[in-house]
């Protein structure tokens, strides 16, 4: 998998109102800043109802690794990065190889996938339907570094 969003539905009432609803695929240690932003609706892939071998397959095969490593920093959004990822990917691989032996240790121990599956979360990707009016203000508090025309976003009533 990868990062996707995909538009599934646009419309704008006669009032001029524009309401979006996305299909979009991230990595699951972000679905927490999702439910932060109360002006969104979402439906969500839920990892307690996923089979735990088939969960297991998609961190082996695919896991999640971020596309950048921010150097420690104060308050939530930093802007520096590593610039040589070799190292914390490395590490980050072994991390998820660690989980997958824990979790496969434990599930012969017949635990349920619902507690299973949280272990090998940090690498997985998450597929969540969002409804939103309004985007701007979510974009600014979370894009950091990375560019994103926020006045485009506005001129789209995104």
């Amino acid at each position: 998998m990868a990062y996707k969003c995909d538009i599934i539905a646009d419309s704008i009432n006669p009032q001029g109102d524009r309401i979006t609803s996305f299909l979009v695929t991230y990595p699951r240690i972000i679905h927490a800043e999702f439910l932060r932003h109360r002006m969104l609706s979402r439906n969500s892939a839920s990892s307690r109802a996923i089979p735990f071998k088939k969960m297991i397959k998609q961190v082996e095969e695919d896991p999640f690794i971020p596309i950048a490593w921010q150097k420690h920093h104060t308050g939530m959004q930093g802007s520096e990065y590593i610039e040589d990822d070799y190292y914390p990917n490395k590490h980050w691989l072994i991390a998820r190889d660690e989980a997958l032996a824990s979790a496969k240790r434990l599930s012969n121990n017949d635990i349920s996938k619902q507690i299973l599956n949280r272990i090998i979360e940090p690498y997985l990707w998450h597929t969540e339907l969002i409804t939103g009016t309004e985007f701007k203000n979510f974009f600014e508090l979370r894009t950091g570094a990375y560019e994103i025309d926020l006045d485009k976003l506005e001129e789209l009533s995104l």
